[in-house]
């Protein structure tokens, strides 16, 4: 357990990573948008998408922690069980502080009627329906599933170096690109976006099991991989 906290604390000692960095992003799509909602002065609701920097910021923390930090806490004579354990409670603890960080900042959102201007950033607007607590918990999900599957994906390539990446990658555009043949071919499309609309809260809480095949990935991968 000591080891555990020494990783995290390890991790938390680069505050401009894990705090400040991301919330400078999202702080500067808001001003952006802000401005841009001010000068148009429509009249109407302006919806952005600019809340994805913060999901795309912790896919790409997720992806580097290992390359960081992995040598180095194996350098203190760390187990990899233990950086593995330290990582994820550290990942828990900042991604958990942003979700209420995004979640208070929507409720503000939506009591100003979206920042006297109608922007909504914050508060996505298939979300209307859902409390503080449901909007911290949908937030949470995407975090905590963008963090682990950059983790994984590090995970992979420090096992196996880069061809796993080459490897990975190409089966994912195999993938991407038969599908998206089948689809085109039958005509899947439209079902396929009918299917999303109504069922978009499902897919949140099918992040949750794919969280835990990526913990389950990146350990076994980890505790195999080299320095």
């Amino acid at each position: 357990m000591n080891q555990v906290n020494q990783v995290v604390k390890l991790h938390l000692r680069n505050k401009m990573a894990s705090w400040t960095i991301p919330w400078i992003i999202i702080g500067a799509n808001f001003l952006i948008n802000l401005l841009i909602a001010l000068s148009l002065d429509v009249g109407e609701s302006i919806n952005t998408g600019a809340i994805a920097s913060i999901f795309i910021y912790t896919f790409v923390a997720g992806t580097i922690t290992i390359k960081e930090t992995f040598p180095f806490a194996l350098g203190l004579s760390i187990r990899r069980k233990d950086y593995f354990f330290g990582t994820a409670v550290t990942a828990i603890i900042v991604n958990v502080s942003s979700a209420l960080g995004l979640a208070i900042l929507s409720v503000i959102e939506e009591a100003t009627n979206g920042w006297w201007v109608r922007l909504h950033l914050f508060k996505l607007q298939f979300l209307n329906d859902l409390s503080l607590i449901g909007t911290l918990g949908i937030y949470l999900i995407i975090l905590l599933h963008m963090y682990f599957l950059g983790f994984a994906i590090s995970s992979l390539h420090r096992r196996f170096g880069s061809a796993s990446m080459y490897i990975f990658f190409t089966c994912l555009l195999l993938i991407g690109t038969v599908g998206s043949y089948i689809f085109t071919h039958f005509g899947l499309w439209g079902g396929l976006l009918d299917w999303i609309i109504h069922s978009y809260m499902d897919i949140f809480w099918w992040m949750v099991p794919l969280v835990v095949v990526y913990l389950v990935a990146a350990y076994g991968l980890l505790r195999r991989a080299t320095v």
